[in-house]
């Protein structure tokens, strides 16, 4: 008995080690997470491209293009990360084509996926902020919350997490036989302390996080208030909104975003402060796992917009080859997406019966 409990203990003891955990993570998780999550967001940015209907739109469009730098960039460092850091001796490393695209890969898109790491967190705010104009301030939200505003907004947005990165692009180098190594800048105790914690800490971590979470909480205090003015309304007159209906399923998606956005990215700012602060190793597969988390929250977007906007889902459908009639029947209603010409979807809403009038085969299913 004692020798099963041992064996028991000792393979659970390996599962869950460092190395294991490490190679899962990178080789396996990181792989499985981020070549479908990437193809999802580059569909997203286009079907909210050619959308382009509301300032929201514009923002997660946005949103979809730093998920697709994120998500390529994972791709591309963390598998060959992984398969370099097993090759022990300096010769066979030197030798090793995937150390070598390791090497210089880093030195170039491990910046640009910070880069897109601090513009997503930002555009999740001006993403929260967008919808905290649209519960409180419906009236003013009609001049304040434009598509142009919008895309001036990401303009900045990148430009200065650009800016805000741009030392991260000096911090290493290659040396003569190729291999990335730190260069001065990254060695700077002052660089390390002020630049990597303190900035980082506050310019990616708690002033978007405090504006997330407190406009957030008004956010759904608002939704909460509506939904039940809505059914009161329904209750008494028979009728409901759809235009309001679906703007509040569109807040609704908004804040499970960035909930998920907050969830996925508390570990790895636990982490930070845990290297910071502490003197010996803890519980290092929280590096791998946290990682993994980034991952999984830029890839799971598209999920989100399926399942709260229609409009979405069925620009999606027509965008992956879908038939011209999407059928979504409330009563006999179809509704048909069309193109204006300008790249722009419009819908267009025809009685099923009238569709199937002029077609004797009636609409294909898509």
């Amino acid at each position: 008995m004692l020798n099963n409990r041992s064996l028991s203990a000792c393979s659970w003891e390996e599962l869950f080690s460092y190395e294991n955990v490490e190679r899962i993570s990178y080789l396996y998780l990181v792989p499985l997470i981020c070549v479908p999550g990437s193809l999802a967001a580059v569909l997203s940015a286009i079907v909210f491209a050619k959308l382009r209907h509301s300032s929201l739109e514009v923002l997660l469009c946005g949103l979809s293009l730093f998920d697709v730098v994120l998500l390529t960039s994972s791709i591309m460092i963390y598998p060959s990360m992984h398969q370099c850091s097993t090759i022990h001796e300096p010769s066979e490393r030197h030798k090793s084509y995937v150390c070598h695209f390791f090497w210089k890969v880093t030195v170039f898109i491990f910046p640009l996926s910070l880069v897109a790491q601090a513009g997503s967190v930002w555009t999740y705010v001006a993403v929260t902020v967008d919808r905290f104009i649209a519960v409180s301030f419906p009236i003013k939200r009609r001049v304040w919350s434009t598509r142009s505003n919008s895309l001036s907004v990401l303009v900045i947005i990148t430009v200065v997490c650009t800016l805000f990165k741009l030392p991260s692009f000096f911090e290493v180098r290659l040396d003569a036989n190729g291999e990335v190594v730190p260069t001065e800048l990254r060695k700077n105790e002052f660089y390390i302390e002020f630049y990597l914690f303190y900035l980082y800490v506050a310019f990616i971590q708690l002033i978007p996080w405090a504006i997330i979470i407190i406009l957030n909480a008004f956010i759904i205090h608002k939704v909460r208030l509506a939904y039940r003015a809505h059914e009161l309304m329904c209750h008494n007159s028979g009728k409901s909104s759809k235009r309001e209906d679906a703007e509040r399923k569109v807040t609704v998606m908004a804040t499970v975003m960035t909930m998920i956005f907050i969830i996925c990215n508390i570990p790895p700012g636990v982490n930070y402060l845990v290297d910071r602060y502490s003197k010996t190793e803890v519980y290092r597969q929280r590096i791998p796992l946290s990682n993994v988390l980034v991952c999984v929250n830029s890839a799971s977007n598209m999920m989100i917009y399926c399942l709260f906007n229609i409009r979405f889902r069925r620009a999606a459908m027509k965008l992956l080859g879908c038939p011209g009639i999407i059928s979504t029947r409330q009563g006999s209603v179809v509704t048909r997406l069309t193109n204006d010409g300008n790249g722009t979807l419009r819908s267009r809403v025809a009685t099923f019966e009238n569709l199937h009038s002029r077609s004797p085969e009636g609409p294909t299913p898509c």
